[in-house]
C-alpha cells in the first residue's frame, strides 16, 4: 500500500522505530524529540507533490491525519517517560545531598531571570514532602525556606524598581541579634529573627510607601512609614522603630510639612527615652519643640514641652548624683521654662520645687525661697497636701539658713498641721524634729522635749530602725542639756546631794 507514496513510507518508518527512539530517550532525552520533529517536517514537505502525482488527494489526507495522530501519541509517550527517568537518575545520584539539585535549579532560575522565581508562592513550592529523612532534615528544610523568603522578597522589590525599599528591607532583615556585636563590620552572629508574616507586611508596606513618594503622595508615604515604625515600637524593636521614624522625618522635611516633622522627632525622642539615651532624647525633643513653635501648633508645643520637662529633670538629677550642682541648676531652669509652656500646673510646681532645692544646695537662699513660695501657691490651689508639706519644709530650711528662725518655726508648725491632715508620718516626724531643734536653740527646753518625744513616737510608728535610733539619741541629748545647769550647780555647791545621786541615783531637780 505504500508504493508510490513516499510520504507514507517515511511516516511508517518513523512509527516502526519507536522502540529504538525509546532506547535513545533513556540515553539522550532530547534525541527523540529532534528525530520526530525532523520526520514530521520531511513528511509535510513531500506530501503535496506526491498527492498530485498519484491523483488520490482525498485518501492521502485521511492517511496523513492518522499518521500524524500516531506520531503525536508516540511523542507524548516519550515525554511521559522522560520525567520518571530523570527522577530515577536523581534518586541514584545520592540521597544524602537532599538540596543539591534544588540549589542548582535555584541558581539556574536566578541566572535566567527573576520572573521565574517571582511566580513561586512564598514558602510553598520549596516546602519538602514528608519522607523517611526525619525531623532534622525537615528542620533544615524549613531553615532554607526562611532564608529563601528574605532573598525572594528582596528580588521582588528590585524587580518592581523599588531600590530604596530594597535598601530598607535589607537593613531591617540583616541586622544582628541584640547579643551580637553589631558595631563591628565583621560581626558574626545570627541575624535578628523576624517572622515570615512580618517580612511580607514589611515588603508590601515599603513598596506602597515608595510608590506613593514617587507619585508625590507624601501624606500616604508618611503614614506608611509611620505604621511600620509603630509596629516595630510595639514589638518592641526600638532600633527598627527609630529607623522608620527617621524615614518619616525625611519625607516630611522634603515637603516642609512642619507638623509631621515635629511628630517624627517627638517619636524619635520617645524611643531614645525608652533606651535611656537622655542626651539624644533631649536633642530630638528640642527639635520637635522648635519646629512646632515655628508651625504655630499649640498641641504639639504642649506635648514637646511636656516631654522636654521630664527629660531635663532626669538629666538634672543625674548631675546632682555626680556632684555637678551648677549644671543641675541650669537644667532645672530649662525644666521650669518648658513646664510653663506645657500648661501643666503639676509639672510647673514640681520644677519650681526641684529648682528651689538645687539653689538651696548652691547657697542661693533668696532664690530658693521665691521658688518654694511659687510651689506652695500651686499646691494650695490644687489642694495638694503632700506637695504643700514639701514646700513648707523647704521654706523652713531656707529661712533657717538666712537666720530668720521665727519664720522657719511658723512654716514648720503649718507643716506639722498639714502633714497630720494628710497622714504623712515622715513629714510629721521631720517637722517635729526641726521644730524641737529650733526651740532648743531658742532656750525653750520643755517645748523642745515635747516635740522630740513626738518625733520619737512617730519614728517608732514608721518602723525605720535608723530613724528610731537617731530620734532616741537626739531626745536623750536634749533632755541631758535641760538638766546640765542643775548638775553643774550640784557639783559646785551641794556635795552631800551629789554623793546621794552617785550612790543611790537620787533624782536631781531640774
Amino acid at each position: 500500500p505504500a508504493q508510490g507514496r513516499p510520504g507514507h513510507s517515511l511516516v511508517w518508518a518513523n512509527m516502526s522505530g519507536q522502540d529504538e527512539a525509546a532506547d535513545q530517550a533513556a540515553a539522550d532525552p532530547e534525541a527523540p524529540i529532534e528525530n520526530n520533529t525532523a520526520a514530521m517536517l520531511a513528511a509535510f514537505q513531500e506530501e503535496p507533490g506526491d498527492a498530485t502525482a498519484g491523483g488520490a488527494s482525498g485518501e492521502l489526507g485521511e492517511a496523513d491525519e492518522e499518521a500524524i495522530e500516531s506520531n503525536t501519541a508516540a511523542m507524548l509517550s516519550t515525554f511521559q517517560e522522560e520525567p520518571s527517568n530523570e527522577d530515577a537518575a536523581a534518586n541514584q545520584s545520592g540521597e544524602a545531598g537532599e538540596y543539591g539539585e534544588e540549589e542548582e535549579d535555584d541558581d539556574d532560575e536566578d541566572g535566567q531571570g527573576g520572573s521565574q522565581t517571582a511566580a513561586v508562592p512564598y514558602g510553598a513550592s520549596s516546602l519538602p514532602s514528608k519522607d523517611a529523612s526525619g525531623k532534622d532534615a525537615k528542620d533544615s528544610r524549613l531553615i532554607k525556606v526562611k532564608g529563601m523568603d528574605k532573598q525572594q522578597l528582596c528580588i521582588d522589590l528590585l524587580m518592581v524598581g523599588c531600590v530604596q525599599s530594597f535598601v530598607d528591607f535589607f537593613y531591617i532583615t540583616h541586622r544582628k541579634a541584640p547579643g551580637a556585636d553589631a558595631t563591628s563590620i565583621e560581626a558574626e552572629g545570627p541575624d535578628v529573627d523576624i517572622p515570615e508574616e512580618t517580612l511580607i507586611f514589611l515588603k508590601e508596606t515599603l513598596e506602597s510607601a515608595e510608590s506613593a513618594r514617587r507619585s508625590s503622595q507624601y501624606q500616604v508615604c508618611f503614614e506608611a512609614y509611620n505604621n511600620l515604625a509603630e509596629y516595630f515600637e510595639k514589638v518592641p524593636d526600638l532600633k527598627g522603630a527609630m529607623y522608620f521614624y527617621q524615614r518619616c522625618a525625611d519625607v516630611a522635611t522634603e515637603v516642609d510639612a512642619r507638623e509631621s516633622m515635629s511628630k517624627a522627632f517627638l517619636n524619635l525622642g520617645a524611643c531614645e527615652e525608652r533606651s535611656s539615651n537622655w542626651q539624644n532624647a533631649m536633642q530630638f525633643h528640642e527639635k520637635a519643640l522648635q519646629i512646632a513653635t515655628s508651625a504655630d501648633s499649640l498641641p504639639l508645643q504642649i506635648k514637646a514641652a511636656s516631654r522636654l520637662t521630664q527629660v531635663y529633670q532626669v538629666l538634672a538629677e543625674n548631675c546632682e548624683k555626680e556632684g555637678r550642682d551648677s549644671e543641675a541648676v541650669s537644667l532645672y531652669e530649662r525644666c521650669k521654662d518648658c513646664a510653663q509652656l506645657s500648661k501643666d500646673a503639676n509639672l510647673e510646681g514640681t520644677a519650681c520645687h526641684k529648682l528651689g532645692l538645687a539653689k538651696y544646695k548652691t547657697g542661693h537662699y533668696e532664690g530658693a525661697i521665691e521658688l518654694q513660695k511659687q510651689y506652695l501657691d500651686i499646691c494650695r490651689v490644687h489642694d495638694d497636701r503632700i506637695g504643700e508639706s514639701a514646700a513648707r519644709g523647704a521654706l523652713a530650711q531656707a529661712y533657717e539658713a538666712i537666720g530668720v528662725a521665727q519664720e522657719a518655726i511658723k512654716q514648720l508648725e503649718n507643716l506639722l498641721n498639714v502633714a497630720s491632715e494628710a497622714g504623712e508620718l515622715k513629714a510629721q516626724a521631720s517637722a517635729c524634729l526641726n521644730l524641737g531643734i529650733l526651740y532648743n536653740g531658742r532656750g525653750d527646753h520643755e517645748k523642745s522635749v515635747e516635740l522630740l518625744e513626738q518625733h520619737f513616737d512617730l519614728a517608732r510608728q514608721i518602723g525605720d530602725r535608723r530613724l528610731i535610733d537617731s530620734a532616741r539619741v537626739v531626745l536623750g541629748m536634749v533632755r541631758g542639756n535641760g538638766k546640765l545647769k542643775s548638775y553643774i550647780d550640784l557639783v559646785n555647791n551641794d556635795l552631800d546631794k551629789l554623793l546621794k545621786w552617785k550612790s543611790k541615783r537620787a533624782v536631781l531637780d531640774a
